[in-house]
């Protein structure tokens, strides 16, 4: 998200750019918008991460 953040400001890859902008409620090209793009995405990815860990532990056990 940093890397489409600093492509996106230069007018690099803009259609990747515009993508994540729909997919993500924070993401925008400024400053605040990268870096509240990457927690957000930080955020929803823990939670998947520990979810799937928590179902995996319970049925491999």
């Amino acid at each position: 998200m940093l890397l489409l953040g600093i492509l996106g400001n230069l007018g690099l890859y803009m259609s990747g750019v515009e993508a994540m902008m729909q997919w993500h409620l924070f993401f925008s090209l400024s400053l605040g918008g990268i870096i509240g793009g990457m927690l957000e995405a930080a955020v929803v990815s823990f939670a998947g991460l520990y979810i799937f860990g928590g179902l995996y532990n319970k049925f491999t056990r």
